[in-house]
């Protein structure tokens, strides 16, 4: 999910990215919520083969936009039985939601929902009725990119009070989609005074007192971390939890029409460092003055507006491009042009902190402005410190797919 910073958020915003390339400008978030455990993978030198099935007809070659799928024998897909499939039912029958408005996937959806959660044996059965695709490059190139991402975690609270006095706000009503040319500048977001349409406020302008009784009452949450009101602009979306134990998560909704502009440029015009890391930039405004962490934070006057829902389950993500809600470590984001969007994938990738080989089913329930080809993921790690970190560090080019489609596909 590489992407350049001087691109608009709004670009960005329309899909989701990967943490890989958040190094040259943001910081790292102190996570409140404990990550789920990752399930560990299995060692690259461990191969199982699949018990013996009976002889099938491998079909025909399945050319896509991005790339072809070329079916293949499950002995391909190294250690396939040793995955524990934890979460998998779950991830499953939500990718269902999505798949089963497809004939071809209502029989594997309807059998689905007729297992126990705890019949690990009949889901796998279940898997192996579905035919293995090894995902390939046009040119018969067969491995690709995978990077990570994660769903930002920050404290907050619905009142304004100590610590939490960082507003992030609603969409708000007085905004305006137009062109408004200031000098040599133009602007796609204006508010109207009187006759005349202005540049909607600016992030410094927000902050000064005319633009704060501007935007009053439009504060969704307050948080305790000027840096992760950053983080979360960047990302488009995040939960944030609440001093009860509750939580909120915020959606990507607009931005001010101002152009963004990275933190990383500041740092280089003030001669201070030419490429920070997000842990420099983190412990550069730890150990300055607030004005100054301002000057900083104002240096990009884009600001992004969020919509809000409550989280009935805390244990999963943010809803990807299926419409169906995100499960650490068993969804990623494709290219739709290469993978059709909620199928089954197996993965095989290296581990971003050892020697691991991660080999294991994932879904294909999000897509992602930067994730274009054929053998592209993006591994949804879930949400909070430990997720941060494991995306952050996600970065591996010998990564291997295969998607599993019904034998009618």
């Amino acid at each position: 999910m590489e992407f350049s910073f001087l691109k608009s958020i709004q670009q960005r915003r329309c899909s989701r990215f990967s943490l890989f390339s958040l190094a040259a400008s943001l910081v790292v978030l102190n996570g409140c919520v404990t990550p789920p455990s990752p399930t560990p993978a299995t060692a690259p030198s461990k191969t199982v083969t699949p018990a013996a099935l009976p002889a099938q007809n491998p079909g025909p070659i399945i050319e896509t936009d991005a790339g072809r799928l070329v079916p293949v024998d499950w002995k391909e897909l190294i250690d396939f039985e040793t995955d524990p499939l934890d979460d998998v039912l779950k991830t499953f029958r939500l990718s269902c939601n999505y798949l089963s408005k497809q004939e071809t996937w209502q029989g594997t959806c309807n059998q689905l929902l007729n297992l126990s959660p705890k019949d690990q044996s009949g889901l796998r059965a279940l898997l192996k009725t579905l035919r293995p695709h090894r995902v390939e490059f046009k040119d018969g190139k067969q491995t690709g990119t995978i990077t990570g991402y994660y769903e930002p975690v920050l404290r907050g609270s619905r009142t304004f009070r100590n610590p939490y006095i960082f507003p992030l706000y609603n969409k708000p009503i007085d905004l305006v989609n137009t062109t408004v040319k200031l000098g040599s500048n133009s602007f796609s977001r204006a508010r109207k005074v009187g006759d005349q349409l202005l540049p909607y406020w600016s992030r410094a302008q927000m902050a000064s007192g005319e633009g704060q009784r501007s935007m009053s009452g439009r504060e969704i949450v307050w948080v305790d971390d000027p840096m992760d009101v950053v983080l979360i602009e960047i990302q488009g979306s995040g939960r944030v939890m609440l001093p009860n134990g509750t939580g909120i998560r915020l959606n990507y909704a607009e931005h001010n029409g101002h152009p963004f502009r990275p933190l990383g440029q500041w740092f280089r015009e003030k001669g201070i460092d030419n490429n920070p890391s997000m842990l420099d930039i983190r412990r550069w405004a730890r150990s300055n003055p607030p004005a100054k962490v301002n000057e900083m934070i104002f240096s990009n006057p884009q600001v992004v507006f969020f919509r809000w829902e409550p989280i009935p389950d805390l244990t999963v993500g943010p809803r990807g491009a299926a419409g169906q809600p995100l499960v650490p470590m068993r969804s990623i984001a494709v290219d739709p042009k290469s993978i059709p969007l909620a199928a089954p994938v197996w993965i095989d990738f290296k581990s971003p902190v050892s020697d691991v080989q991660y080999r294991r089913l994932v879904f294909a329930q999000d897509t992602g402005g930067a994730i274009k080809g054929a053998v592209r993921a993006d591994y949804f790690w879930g949400f909070g410190q430990h997720a941060l970190e494991m995306a952050a560090k996600t970065k591996n080019d010998n990564g291997r797919m295969w998607v599993l489609l019904p034998p009618s596909s």
